[in-house]
């Protein structure tokens, strides 16, 4: 992996200033500009698999970019069910101790222990799902199917396939939304760019990452494949010829 070129390759295009700026902007839509960047990155992660110069797509088909980054958002909600579930669970435990009455201070010491220990448990089932899910989300990339997402044992032969390069690609990305938190020194206006870098920083890694794992691991999480033309001396005849006399 060329970590390095993850970090600046979009310094490399003549447009660069336009297109991250274009993309920062968006990024302050609610909900729709962030769908938008989403499908963005997708298509970053595509052009470093198929090794497309320049790899920062033009902004040129937002409409396209919108639906793919419904398309993950929907796969990525998926993915978030335990934590909800998880979150939920503790609000309601929380709500029974506390009606349950009794001696203040101990029912204060019982929420505070089962809040705690609920809280870890989400932070843990939180981390393995943002360790895991950046699996399906670059094959999503590469294949437009959002099946990809509940594929589990096609993902966890792509993460098999080079462990080592996408736990690395997994570091990096958390340290650059680390580097990205410090945007906020810009007048807090520059972490709006910041951010967007530190998720093309993300698409470049991880395309990197499916580079490696050629052929995908799964074929189930390739496009079907065109049918092939069967050579003429192969396809069958109504018509047999005549015998001779």
């Amino acid at each position: 992996m060329d970590i390095g070129k993850s970090f600046t390759y979009m310094f490399e295009d003549k447009d660069w200033i336009a297109k991250i700026a274009i993309g920062g902007l968006i990024t302050l839509i609610p909900i729709v500009g962030t769908l938008i960047v989403l499908g963005y990155v997708l298509r970053v992660v595509r052009n470093v698999y198929d090794d497309v110069t320049p790899i920062l797509p033009e902004w040129n088909d937002i409409g396209d970019m919108l639906v793919k980054g419904f398309m993950a958002f929907l796969g990525l909600l998926i993915w978030s069910l335990p934590v909800i579930v998880l979150a939920c669970c503790t609000g309601l435990v929380l709500g029974a101790i506390g009606s349950a009455g009794g001696d203040s201070d101990n029912v204060s010491s019982l929420m505070g222990l089962v809040g705690t220990c609920m809280y870890c448990l989400m932070f843990v089932v939180a981390l393995a799902i943002s360790l895991f899910v950046y699996a399906p989300l670059t094959n999503f990339a590469l294949n437009n199917q959002i099946a990809t997402f509940w594929n589990f044992g096609g993902m966890w032969k792509y993460i098999q396939a080079n462990p080592g390069n996408y736990l690395i690609a997994f570091l990096l990305a958390l340290v650059a939304n680390f580097i990205a938190g410090f945007g906020i020194i810009l007048c807090f206006i520059g972490v709006i760019f910041t951010s967007f870098w530190a998720m093309l920083v993300m698409g470049h890694l991880f395309g990197q990452v499916a580079r490696t794992n050629l052929p995908p691991t799964d074929s189930s999480t390739l496009p079907p494949a065109p049918p092939m033309d069967e050579p003429p001396g192969m396809m069958p005849s109504s018509m047999e010829p005549a015998p001779s006399a």
